[in-house]
């Protein structure tokens, strides 16, 4: 049997910011992934969820703990995890908030600090696919214990829907809570293209009406459209712009000059996306408003109606127009929704959920500095996934080889194009210190590489195997493997920015019998140039 000793190749899951390829980027300014709650045993996912601030420093981070499945009616609860430097780390274990008090389950968070410094829970009581309405309970000793829970929707039994990190209070007072009826009392069916309505509380949430408007969507041409899952957010001339989820390829918008009690006829924007929410909120330290949304303005037809990439977006226009597009998550094979915005300090958390079933609850902290990097016009997608980089290459021996993500060199006798089961790639040859670089075009200066996921394939000593990076002081070694390696266990390899770094890497393996394989790198082809 061949002996084959150790693979390298980016695995398709990718992460968020890994490493960005770009002269005199510094990690401060990299958005970085400070915190990952993917399913266990037991917790077969862990879903949307909201931020507030305590009075001592610390962030809370409210989200939803499943237990019986991984569906939406399934059980669940809401759990909280806290920081206390900003968002840069976060406590290990789970502390619960509100235990599974519904007929279904409870999710949904929403956290709003009050007026009267109180500090606001809302979420979903799920009891049945026809009774399903926010709650609201209120904390006045920063989230150690909570009130009873007071029902915001009293008047209609029905299936309601507040999304998570939805529920915002006017400069008047005035709390507005932005909601879809999908099921109303009575009818026998759901309605999912929904009917949207807001419910306003004037007295810190005792009491709860119906704004006066209630309606649907349509189009210019008196179409039904889907119309869900809504946000609000005040703009600087008094008026609460509502962002909705919809159909037809773009978010719709709608307005309201009454504090939320009748709004206008919802219009497509040119905000494109799937049938996915967004996100909008006002960062305190520029004023300016901080959309993040699935961008499809120029998606490949292979990703349409997936919620696919994550981007942000800046408008200094309260919403008119919108600038510095850039991508947060790129990684083709993942979804990404359901997104709650906090500021904090020189840099914003962004709780969502994440990968392929939406069963990750993630939280990135991004710097402002990198949110207002972008170009000054809007945006988005321009390339393909790069994927099978070595399918072309004639095998044997190399000292250079060109393809789509860069120049891979070599010195004679170091490494080879090599077919495996797994596909071709490259081969380093053995003996000690042998090495491939890897150079990245200019063009893809701005891009983002993601992870690396490396499998020895022999216990055959020696065995050492680096990955380094090219920064102003030199190589830094940003991976490290040794003889203690399991054999035949692909080891990810997050190659996270520690300073200023080139568009330079380099691999190198020590190894009596040879062999780094390179198969399938796949960088996921989302740029902002």
């Amino acid at each position: 049997m061949r002996k084959r000793e150790c693979v390298i190749s980016l695995a398709r899951a990718g992460f968020v910011a890994a490493l960005l390829i770009s002269a005199g980027t510094r990690a401060q300014d990299v958005p970085a992934r400070v915190l990952e709650l993917p399913p266990a045993k037991g917790n077969p996912r862990n879903s949307e969820g909201a931020f507030a601030t305590l009075k001592d420093g610390r962030i809370l981070f409210v989200y939803t703990h499943f237990t019986g499945g991984g569906g939406d009616h399934d059980s669940a609860h809401l759990a909280g995890r806290y920081s206390a430097d900003g968002g840069r780390t976060w406590t290990a274990e789970d502390r619960v908030i509100v235990p599974n008090e519904g007929g279904m389950n409870v999710m949904s968070v929403s956290l709003l600090r009050l007026k009267n410094d109180a500090l606001a829970l809302f979420y979903l009581l799920k009891n049945s696919e026809r009774d399903c309405r926010p709650v609201m309970r209120l904390s006045r000793d920063e989230g150690a214990t909570w009130s009873e829970p007071v029902m915001c929707v009293t008047d209609e039994v029905g299936y309601y829907v507040l999304n998570n990190d939805r529920a915002i209070q006017l400069k008047s007072g005035r709390i507005v809570l932005p909601l879809c009826l999908h099921w109303p009392q009575g009818e026998p069916k759901a309605d999912w293209q929904g009917t949207l309505m807001c419910y306003l509380s004037d007295d810190d949430g005792a009491t709860w009406r119906r704004s006066r408007s209630v309606f649907k969507g349509y189009d210019t041409q008196g179409r039904r459209v889907t119309t869900q899952e809504p946000g609000v957010v005040e703009l600087k001339d008094g008026r609460v712009m509502m962002f909705i989820r919809a159909s037809g390829g773009c978010q719709y918008l709608s307005w309201s000059s009454d504090g939320g009690d009748t709004w206008s006829a919802p219009v497509a924007s040119d905000i494109q996306s799937p049938v996915s929410p967004a996100s909008i909120k006002r960062l305190p330290s520029t004023g300016d408003l901080l959309l993040v949304w699935n961008d499809h303005a120029k998606i490949p037809a292979s990703l349409k109606n997936r919620r696919v990439p994550l981007s942000t977006a800046i408008s200094k226009d309260d919403g008119k127009t919108w600038q510095n597009a850039r991508v947060l998550e790129g990684n083709s094979y993942g979804h990404y929704c359901y997104i709650a915005i906090h500021p904090v300090d020189d840099a914003v958390l962004l709780g969502y959920c994440a990968m392929s079933n939406l069963a990750h609850s993630r939280i990135t902290r991004v710097p402002l500095a990198w949110l207002y990097s972008g170009k000054p016009s809007l945006i988005s997608i321009n390339r393909p996934p790069v994927a099978d980089l070595f399918e072309s290459a004639p095998p044997g021996p190399f000292t250079r080889l060109e393809n789509r993500l860069g120049v891979w060199s070599a010195e004679t006798g170091h490494a080879e194009v090599y077919t495996y089961v797994r596909g071709k790639g490259i081969r380093l040859l053995g003996g000690t210190d042998r090495t491939v670089m890897l150079t990245l075009p200019q063009t893809m200066a701005s891009s983002m590489l993601s992870s690396f996921g490396v499998e020895r394939f022999t216990a055959t000593a020696p065995y050492a195997f680096t990955v380094e990076a090219l920064t102003d002081t030199g190589w830094q070694a940003v991976h490290e493997q040794g003889p203690n390696t399991p054999v035949g266990q692909p080891i990810p390899i997050k190659v996270l920015a520690q300073g200023p770094v080139t568009t330079q890497f380099r691999f190198r393996c020590t190894s009596a019998l040879g062999g780094i394989i390179v198969p399938s790198v796949n960088l996921h082809g989302y740029f902002n140039d």
